[in-house]
């Protein structure tokens, strides 16, 4: 007996449709693969972040450039997620799962087997375009595949499907570099991968590939790639090389600038774009979207930093500096579960001018400082997760906000790029403004403590010059806390009183709630599919 679904065929040739338990078996192979595929793509991403300086260490380099395993994983993520629309209308959805998970698996094992820093970029690349990739079709699989009495519970495990691995990978992540090596994170995706492949492709429909395909904006994408890789090497390398007082600085700078303008004018021009610029001329889109690209690079900026600051300063190994963001998980996953009815009690600009004070409210209450435990932590990573939880369901639906409904697969695609790249802004600009304050602090202290007429033995100035270096740095993280803290202010002062009210933009044909937004925005191929089913003989 067949198990193929075919919609739209005609009655004669009509399959018989596949029994209850046949159906509920697929149906459990294909949240089983394919939740577990989009888990391994989060928890790939965030299980680096509280355990850099053993990257570093095992890669022969600095903690710094250890970072860079995390901000490349951001960038084809990124990337993965502007390529997947024409991907499933040109492969169809099962063919595109299985290469994606091929594809972050041939990552994981070149990941876990290489000890070079730029073999380890282009593993930790295969990983993040392989994980982008899987982000949308998992919501679209899902979306298409039950009714839409359930789209709001299947949102809810789709989300938290994604959120969990992100929240409580870095402590596993932690764990697992002081126990067995940070390797055997790699080398236990690595098989979970193969299981995600085997169930997946075995819910998932053989679709034929829609024929009506747009051809792919090469064009488009090479000018795309070739100026974030440029802006990605001057984020990475300008720090070591003293930004524009370097020629090699200058010259990255010429051309990423050049290749994305020349993007810009050509996604403009081109029949098919990649990215639609479009949608930037509606207050509430670019608003909207530079509040929530500022949540979210705020929070990924001090996910890194904290566990990296509990680790080199305060001398907590891996594990415990990565238990750090436990709270965030506490306070971001049962808020983030019951947003979509909030909404209609609090209002949309509401909910977002809130979520920017909770963000403020933790970063101001924050105190670091050597005598301080990682419990005294706790209350405010909880409040910062209760933020995080705020951030998505209100800024995205003020984003779409009076978008017709056949836009909104387009226009989500083009929000989504920006904000998951906006994450590498804020580490950069984040750890920029640690080392450079710190550095600072440090000349300040070593000159009122450090004598400079007594002789003093090796072994006391090193030790006191340690102890300075890690005053310096908490002096300059607290410092960091309090300006992230007004720069929220300032966002919620301008989410308040710069946003219109989603009512008065709203479109009739646009999304109503969070879950009409991912129903229309996982529409980008099943409207094509439905059309050629329609024109079957």
């Amino acid at each position: 007996m067949s198990t193929a679904i075919h919609l739209h065929a005609p009655s004669v040739n009509r399959a018989r449709p596949p029994s209850k338990n046949t159906h509920r078996i697929i149906m459990l192979s294909l949240f089983t693969g394919v939740g577990l595929a989009l888990a391994i793509g989060s928890f790939e991403g965030a299980s680096v972040l509280g355990i850099l300086p053993y990257i570093g260490g095992g890669l022969a380099t600095s903690s710094d450039h250890a970072l860079w395993t995390l901000t490349y994983f951001i960038v084809h993520w990124s990337l993965g997620i502007t390529v997947m629309p024409w991907s499933m209308r040109r492969w169809g959805p099962r063919r595109l799962f299985e290469f994606s998970v091929l594809f972050t698996l041939a990552g994981t094992l070149l990941a876990a087997d290489t000890g070079n820093l730029w073999l380890m970029l282009v593993a930790r690349a295969m990983q993040g375009f392989g994980a982008g990739l899987l982000v949308p079709l998992s919501q679209h699989l899902f979306l298409q595949r039950t009714p839409p009495s359930r789209h709001g519970l299947v949102t809810i495990v789709w989300s938290n499907a994604m959120l969990i691995p992100f929240f409580v990978g870095p402590a596993i992540g932690g764990y697992l570099a002081t126990t067995a090596g940070w390797r055997g994170i790699f080398w236990i995706c690595a098989p979970l991968l193969l299981i995600a492949g085997w169930f997946g492709r075995r819910g998932i429909d053989h679709a034929r590939p829609d024929a009506t395909t747009p051809p792919f904006d090469r064009i488009g994408f090479g000018l795309l790639y070739g100026g974030l890789l440029g802006l990605q090497m001057i984020m990475d390398q300008g720090q070591d090389d003293g930004w524009w007082h370097a020629r090699l600085i200058d010259e990255l700078s010429l051309l990423a600038c050049a290749l994305l303008l020349a993007f810009a004018w050509w996604e403009r021009r081109c029949p098919h774009p990649l990215l639609d610029f479009q949608f930037f001329r509606r207050r509430n889109y670019t608003l909207g979207l530079l509040l929530l690209c500022i949540g979210w690079s705020l929070f990924m900026a001090w996910a890194a930093l904290l566990p990296l600051w509990a680790e080199s300063d305060l001398g907590y190994n891996g594990y415990w500096g990565s238990v750090l963001l436990l709270p965030i998980a506490l306070g971001a996953i049962p808020l983030a579960s019951v947003m979509d009815r909030l909404r209609g009690l609090v209002g949309l600009r509401r909910l977002a001018t809130a979520c920017f004070l909770v963000f403020a409210g933790a970063y101001g209450i924050a105190d670091v400082n050597q005598a301080s435990g990682l419990q005294a932590l706790f209350l405010p990573m909880l409040i910062e997760g209760m933020g995080v939880g705020m951030l998505f369901v209100p800024l995205t639906l003020i984003v779409l906000s009076g978008i017709a409904a056949q836009d909104i697969p387009s226009a989500a695609t083009t929000s989504n790029f920006i904000r998951v790249f906006s994450a590498n802004v804020g580490v950069t600009l984040l750890s920029v403004y640690w080392i450079r304050q710190s550095a600072v602090a440090a000349t300040a202290l070593r000159a009122d403590t450090l004598p400079a007429h007594e002789a003093i033995t090796a072994h006391w100035l090193i030790f006191v010059q340690h102890l300075l270096d890690a005053e310096a740095q908490t002096q300059a993280l607290d410092n960091l806390l309090r300006v992230s803290a007004w720069v929220c202010l300032l966002a919620a002062g301008l989410a308040y009183f710069a946003l219109k009210p989603p009512v008065a933009a709203a479109s009739p044909l646009g999304p109503r709630s969070f879950i009409q937004e991912q129903e229309m925005e996982s529409a980008v191929a099943r409207r094509p599919a439905l059309q050629s089913g329609d024109r079957q003989p």
